[in-house]
């Protein structure tokens, strides 16, 4: 017999006798004997592979703060922010990984995936700038954020020793370096992020960065604010990969030859794009937009 068994059976008769025994002794007795039962439980967790938007955000100005405040005002004033920030992350549909000292890391797509989930990061990362902003000014405290985003395939599994949840691979090595590259006050995305957002953000090209443990230069996006009209075509097929618009090019040159006029004769042009619904109208505005950029 084996020990499970032996102990699956110790219990049962244990419980057998709790009209005899009464049930805080049943319940005393039994209790360590489903501890043990449960510590032989397979722990194992099948890792996984997901795509993955992955923020790390910095409070810039936390080391000035340590230093001049005591440490459990610090904690405290932290715990408040973590707070805020969390509640922004979650309400975005990501999934707190870790705060640590100044830093946090989220996550998107490892608990239910979803088509807009790179947008809904950098979205986060905006509000969290925002209330970051409000909380030091709140409290007259020099503080910022320093964020940076990537999107890519990680690993999901457990840390050895803690049985933790946590993601793998180059995806978030890469995120935390985009982050060190942003500007105090910015929210920095790589290229793999920006792709799946593009015409979504107003975002500023900037020059390729050398970052560690990449043989070539990185292609980065500094993010202004979210556009409040965007002609970015919902998702089809599959993630991150984009098809070529087939079919429409004359009519992509005609607003390509009406933009290059109202722009050398700085006049207004006005045109309106008419066709039956599935045609491509917006495809062909996503595209007109994309070129623009």
């Amino acid at each position: 017999m084996t020990e499970r068994e032996q102990l699956e059976q110790t219990i049962a008769q244990l419980e057998a006798q709790r009209a005899i025994l009464g049930d805080s002794v049943v319940d005393a007795s039994t209790a360590a004997l489903r501890e043990k039962l449960a510590a032989l439980e397979p722990t194992s967790f099948a890792k996984q592979r997901k795509q993955a938007t992955i923020l790390f955000a910095d409070v810039s100005g936390f080391a000035a703060l340590s230093e001049a405040m005591d440490t459990e005002e610090v904690s405290d004033l932290m715990n408040e922010l973590w707070q805020r920030w969390d509640a922004i992350i979650i309400e975005h549909g990501g999934v707190i990984d870790m705060h640590m000292g100044g830093s946090t890391m989220a996550l998107w797509g490892v608990q239910e995936a979803r088509e807009d989930d790179p947008e809904r990061a950098i979205r986060a990362a905006l509000l969290m700038r925002s209330e970051l902003a409000a909380f030091g000014a709140g409290r007259q405290l020099d503080l910022a954020i320093r964020a940076g985003l990537n999107t890519g395939p990680v690993l999901l599994g457990k840390l050895e020793t803690t049985g933790e949840l946590s993601v793998f691979g180059d995806a978030v090595n890469l995120a935390a370096r985009v982050k060190g590259a942003a500007p105090v006050g910015g929210v920095l995305i790589s290229h793999d992020t920006y792709r799946h957002v593009r015409g979504v953000f107003e975002v500023l090209a900037q020059e390729p960065v050398r970052l560690k443990g990449k043989a070539e230069p990185v292609q980065t996006y500094l993010v202004g604010e979210a556009r409040p009209r965007a002609f970015r075509m919902l998702t089809r097929g599959v993630a991150g990969v984009e098809t070529r618009m087939v079919g429409r090019d004359p009519e992509l040159l005609r607003l390509q030859n009406m933009f290059r006029d109202a722009t050398e004769d700085a006049e207004v042009r006005v045109v309106t794009v008419v066709g039956d619904a599935g045609v491509g109208k917006s495809r062909l505005l996503y595209e007109f937009e994309k070129w623009i950029e």
